[in-house]
């Protein structure tokens, strides 16, 4: 019997000029974050790449030497990605960063244009400096709030280069132009991997049925996070209610920036539900084949340190198992 391979996640980064898309790339390509990345971008000589990284140098495509590779899309983008996805071995998952004057809404629809590809999410970078000014300009407003209004997640970037009563304003100016896109600031892009990209689901350990865990990242690569955001982790071998599992994700607070995991649902006990959220953007679809008897539920929510209310989390989610297995 054969396992249908799972798509592979595309993450695509848009954002006005200068806004700090590049920067977010180099943070993803230096990153301890085992994946096997493909950044697709338009131009080479933005993105600085540590020249001890650079294993191969070969026209539109440069390897380097953490599995990652960096593409330049040229002049197109699907030719690109059909050739990323007869590479051996694929990438585990595609990060496209947009043009600065771009709609990225508009490139949506390459994260499903094959069924080898699913879409993760939509992140939007802003410049908190410049932000106000962009949106009153006459000729780049509408396309500024275009990107905002698009996004599943913004990032809200050099905040430290203005004051707190200027960073309350744009927060405010930011909220009413796109409501329901979640938002997180940054300092030079320094976010952990795991709040961008749509990993860890299948790395969730906990010793007992439910664990809240904050910070639990190798120190090397995570510990200056740690203060600024939390993860909590649910783990359980009872399967969920599908709709009260739905209902639950649905309702979930403005604090949860990202939610990922295998997930057990009564109805399909042979298969794992895999479950995606990133900002506003959530998909729940059919897994691959549970393990032997491993029907075990994995669960990660990620969300500012201080805002993710984990004992409220704990009740939702065990509310949303099944009636009869229920504690």
């Amino acid at each position: 019997m054969t396992t249908e391979t799972p798509a592979i996640p595309v993450t695509i980064i848009g954002g006005y000029l200068g806004a700090g898309k590049t920067t977010l790339l180099n943070t993803l390509l230096r990153g301890d974050h085992g994946l096997r990345l493909a950044i697709l971008v338009n131009d080479f000589g933005s993105i600085n790449i540590d020249a001890a990284l650079i294993a191969i140098h070969d026209g539109e495509t440069i390897s380097l030497t953490n599995g990652c590779v960096c593409c330049s899309m040229v002049d197109n983008l699907a030719i690109t990605l059909l050739e990323l996805l007869g590479r051996e071995p694929p990438p585990d998952q595609i990060v496209i960063e947009a043009s600065g004057v771009a709609d990225p809404h508009r490139i949506v629809f390459y994260g499903a244009a094959d069924p080898r590809l699913r879409l993760d999410g939509l992140i939007v970078v802003a410049d908190a400096e410049t932000l106000p000014l962009r949106l009153r300009d006459k000729y780049i407003g509408e396309l500024v709030m275009r990107q905002l209004v698009a996004a599943d997640l913004i990032i809200m970037s050099k905040v430290d280069l203005i004051d707190e009563d200027q960073l309350g304003g744009v927060r405010e100016l930011v909220r009413e132009i796109a409501p329901r896109a979640k938002v997180v600031e940054a300092i030079r892009g320094d976010l952990p991997a795991d709040l961008l990209l749509g990993i860890g689901e299948t790395r969730v350990a906990a010793s007992s049925p439910f664990e809240v865990q904050h910070g639990h990242d190798p120190p090397a690569t995570r510990q200056e996070h740690d203060d600024l955001f939390a993860r909590w982790s649910f783990v359980s071998g009872r399967p969920f209610d599908r709709e009260r599992l739905l209902t639950t994700v649905e309702s979930l607070p403005p604090s949860v920036l990202r939610a990922k995991g295998l997930l057990y649902v009564a109805g399909d006990p042979a298969h794992s539900a895999v479950l995606q959220l990133v900002g506003r953007r959530w998909t729940l679809e059919v897994g691959s084949p549970w393990s032997g008897a491993d029907r075990r539920t994995r669960l990660v929510v990620i969300g500012p340190s201080g805002s993710l209310d984990t004992a409220q989390l704990t009740e939702d989610f065990s509310f949303a198992l099944a009636d009869d297995l229920r504690s």
